[in-house]
């Protein structure tokens, strides 16, 4: 019987696509979410033009046992690096940003919650919240109202003073865009009065659609000396956030309580947004004098009082319900 020579194709592993180290270009942010895999991390990379391919990160993630320490978080990366550089990056703490939430309507001492989480020491959060903010067309005043609400990204490196200016320097973009301080003044307020408005304004809304509704009911309660008896301020005093307040509460002895004291508060009560900004230099056109807001997402306003009652046990019947969750 004669033999066959059987002829086995020897293949070579494919190279993986990488840069070379030089290869670097400018930087791109690079967000790696919670509870990412390593798969998920390189596919990520690769779609941000950081690595060649998934394939150069995954290995040289495999390669280096560090790469278990790598955390979520948003990055600053050099775009075309290899994969072992990559994993580098990742590890490198200051390439990682800090995270600073402020979500509209918060309160200056909520803000000082959510530092303690970033690990600032107690101490030097109420000096820097307690620091009189001195921005053109406003005066010196308390931080209350500037610290703009947007997601921030910071370094580990960032002190609180950084943090501050960040902030600052964002309120001032949005006020200058919105031509804050002379549309207000044509309204007969000052930039600081605008602002105030817009702090109530901000945290009386359940949604943006009524903001320049509620912002004309301060407005006309205002010009006929009516006390703006709002909820949210005395609920400011009060550092409590519910939706409804008792006769207990509306009795308080404070500057904030609008029930007993006619005008505006002495400060903003809270960090507005944008949308609440622009409603106060824009109000709707109307008579009102009362909104409730019925149930969430529907806020009903009147100029009559008697409807106002009958507004409020509509109120009071939905809330008995449960339509407003857990809040009372």
């Amino acid at each position: 019987m004669g033999s066959a020579t059987v002829i086995r194709e020897i293949r070579k592993p494919e190279p993986i696509p990488n840069y070379v180290v030089g290869e670097r270009s400018s930087e791109t942010t690079v967000v790696i979410p919670s509870g990412a895999t390593g798969d998920q991390i390189a596919q990520i990379l690769f779609d941000a033009g950081v690595v060649k391919s998934a394939r150069a990160f995954f290995a040289a993630a495999t390669a280096n046992p560090q790469s278990q320490g790598i955390q979520p978080g948003t990055y600053m990366i050099n775009t075309k690096i290899p994969g072992s550089e990559a994993v580098l990056q990742l590890l490198d703490r200051d390439r990682r940003s800090l995270v600073l939430l402020i979500k509209e309507g918060e309160r200056t001492y909520e803000i000082g919650e959510s530092l303690t989480q970033l690990k600032f020491k107690p101490r030097e959060i109420e000096v820097f919240l307690n620091q009189r903010v001195d921005l053109p067309g406003f005066g010196a005043q308390r931080a209350e109202g500037f610290l703009f609400p947007a997601t921030y990204n910071l370094t580990p490196n960032e002190n609180l003073s950084q943090i501050g200016r960040k902030l600052l320097s964002k309120f001032e973009t949005v006020v200058t865009e919105l031509d804050f301080q002379a549309k207000a003044q044509n309204l007969g307020l000052s930039p600081y009065q605008a602002l105030i408005i817009a702090s109530i304004t901000q945290s009386e809304g359940f949604n943006e659609n009524d903001f320049r509704k509620i912002a004309r009911v301060i407005f006309n309660r205002l010009e006929i000396g009516m006390p703006l008896q709002m909820d949210s301020t005395v609920l400011y005093a009060l550092k409590e956030r519910r939706i409804a307040v008792t006769n207990k509460d509306i009795g308080i002895a404070s500057a904030y309580n609008t029930y007993n004291r006619k005008g505006l508060p002495p400060t903003p009560i809270s960090n507005p947004g944008k949308a609440a900004l622009e409603a106060t230099l824009n109000p709707a056109s109307g008579s009102w004098l009362y909104f409730v807001t019925v149930e969430p997402g529907v806020t009903r306003f009147t100029a009559s009082y008697k409807e106002f009652l009958t507004f409020k046990r509509e109120f009071q019947r939905n809330l008995k319900a449960g339509k407003f969750g857990g809040d009372s």
